[in-house]
């Protein structure tokens, strides 16, 4: 007779994806204090009302929950709270608990946090404050600094989910290295935000934490993937909020919320131990970048993170210090108004037809670059990031057991057909033969500028919209081209969309089917409010004429020609 099998015990039953997800969603709301929690009033929590806000700015000002020492605090750009802090006017304490208020704030009204790490950030800055005290120094370039990073960077003791189910309620074990940078360098780290799942769509929802929206206009989206930052950011919640960008999703959220941000070219900040939504995909690199409402943020926060030399602690990072860059009196711009594939709708030609004008105006000279195959680049783009037939995507979200999520349908929700080696070795020679073609054409303008040498950068549109409705987001060209060339980027904000200065275009004949969305889908009183912003790019790692001076000539022009993107702040009227 057969010896009995024991019996063993079922298999644990794996719990339904929307269990976990209400159980995350409640953790992070518990962890914000009772006194920091907006009125239960229809206009603030529930968005269908008919009379609710579109434009919720303006809300922390007016909700009573922060003082006006407070709302100085919030109001100050990231250099000022800084010197303040370093002179000794304000704590770190008191700067951490006004953005730790201020994030809960607009936590409520946007939905842009993911894990929140209030109390432990508030110690920190008291140890700040205290190592000040004795010392009369700060313990460097960043000290007593709130900055709020993009859900992927990880920190001890909280999950890194990036929208999947499955890593969910996974506290990571160690730090990515940018996050024990910015604590060495003095930056108090105290909330992370909501990002698309897998960081891959130009939008910023998922299973996990929902849709965060856009606070100029909450029937808006505000970019992805870096979304729940740029959404943070507008509400002034943060000073300084770092993102990663592997096909726009820095620059893309900057202009959805009227930003100064920065994708730099690989090597110039460390990447090692973030998390990736598709780990081991590098034909294409992501690279992480600071956001802000002010520009001198961004250099502040670069010299800062450079000036560490990361390249001891990163293989990947460049070791080139960081430096004060020069410019000739007169520059030459190269302006691509139009990238040929995808026509930008009213208040993106506005935008640039005013900084163009400013441009001209301060004494500078800007030629018509027409665009060098971007399309080709675009699908090039898209061949790298589809190479896994996505499988990377669907592993995960299979074992978490969530639906796709709608931006995701491309990756395939069974699998698209992928390259072999060899035919993904053709892809790469494709993008380096495409990348050759695009630095000869560079070259090439030095017999049009009139100044003897080539261009000094290209200023363009971000995105063929302004901040969009949510889930119409079809075309990443205008910004996915560059990751493709691995050049630097960044975004100047212009203007907000306005219906009686932006009418849509009557007639129109569409080139192909993402022109006809953009078109179609552009209403002007839909957009009212959505900011603009203009792109201004440079070569990879150019050090001469680095992009961040580009900037600051082109918002320098922009302001002497009477344009002020502040004094479009304000409560847009339903």
């Amino acid at each position: 007779m057969p010896h009995d099998l024991p019996t063993l015990p079922p298999a644990p039953k794996r719990r339904d994806w929307t269990e976990v997800a209400a159980a995350k969603y409640a953790a992070r709301n518990a962890l914000i204090p009772r006194e920091w929690r907006l009125p239960d009033k229809p206009e603030y929590t529930n968005y269908d009302f008919p009379a609710y806000l579109s434009d919720v700015t303006g809300v922390p000002a007016r909700c009573g929950i922060l003082t006006a020492e407070e709302l100085t605090i919030t109001d100050a750009p990231a250099d000022a709270i800084l010197g303040n802090v370093h002179n000794g006017v304000w704590t770190a304490r008191s700067v951490t608990e006004a953005f730790c208020k201020r994030a809960a704030i607009a936590q409520q009204l946007v939905n842009c946090l993911t894990e929140i790490c209030f109390e432990d950030a508030l110690q920190r800055a008291e140890e700040l404050d205290a190592i000040f005290k004795e010392t009369g120094k700060p313990v460097g370039p960043l000290h007593g600094l709130p900055v709020s990073l993009k859900d992927n960077f990880k920190v001890k003791g909280l999950d890194s989910t990036v929208g999947y189910i499955a890593w969910c309620n996974e506290p990571m074990q160690e730090e990515s290295l940018l996050t024990r940078i910015l604590r060495q360098t003095g930056a108090v780290i105290y909330c992370k935000t909501n990002v698309p799942t897998a960081m891959m769509i130009a939008e910023t929802y998922n299973n996990v934490w929902g849709r965060t929206l856009n606070p100029y206009n909450r029937r808006l989206s505000p970019g992805g993937s870096s979304g729940g930052e740029a959404a943070l950011l507008a509400m002034k919640g943060s000073p300084l909020g770092i993102g990663t960008d592997i096909g726009g999703s820095i620059r893309i959220p900057g202009t959805c919320a009227g930003l100064y941000t920065l994708r730099p070219s690989l090597g110039r900040f460390p990447t090692y131990g973030a998390r990736s939504g598709m780990a081991g995909q590098e034909a294409i690199h992501s690279v992480n970048g600071p956001l802000s409402r002010s520009l001198s943020a961004l250099s502040t926060y670069a010299a800062a993170v450079v000036g560490t030399e990361p390249w001891h602690r990163d293989h990947k990072t460049l070791p080139i210090p960081w430096r004060t860059v020069s410019l000739p009196e007169k520059l030459c711009f190269g302006v691509i108004a139009d990238d040929g594939v995808v026509r930008p709708n009213p208040p993106v030609r506005r935008a640039l037809d005013e900084a163009v004008a400013a441009l001209r105006a301060a004494g500078h000279s800007v030629i018509d670059l027409p665009p060098l195959d971007h399309l080709g680049g675009d699908d090039l783009r898209r061949q790298c990031f589809l190479a896994d037939g996505g499988l990377s995507i669907k592993k995960v979200i299979e074992e978490g057991g969530e639906p796709w999520p709608l931006g995701l349908r491309e990756y395939g929700e069974k699998g698209t057909p992928h390259p072999t080696t060899y035919e993904m070795w053709q892809i790469h020679l494709a993008r380096t033969g495409w990348c050759q073609k695009y630095l000869a054409y560079w070259a090439e303008t030095k017999e049009s500028t009139g100044t003897g040498r080539a261009i000094d950068g290209i200023i363009m549109p971000t995105a063929p919209y302004a901040a969009i409705r949510h889930d119409k987001w079809e075309y990443v060209g205008y910004t996915a081209v560059w990751n493709v060339l691995d050049w630097s980027a960044a975004t100047v904000p212009v203007l907000r969309a306005d219906p009686s200065k932006d009418p849509a275009d009557a007639e129109y004949a569409p080139r192909n089917a993402l022109d006809e969305h953009a078109w179609k889908e552009y209403d002007p009183d839909a957009y009212k409010g959505g900011p603009v912003s203009i792109q201004v790019v440079g070569k990879r790692l150019e050090k001469r004429r680095c992009v961040l001076a580009l900037c600051e000539v082109v918002e320098g022009a922009l302001r002497i020609a009477g344009h002020r993107y502040e004094d479009t702040f304000g409560e847009a009227q339903e």
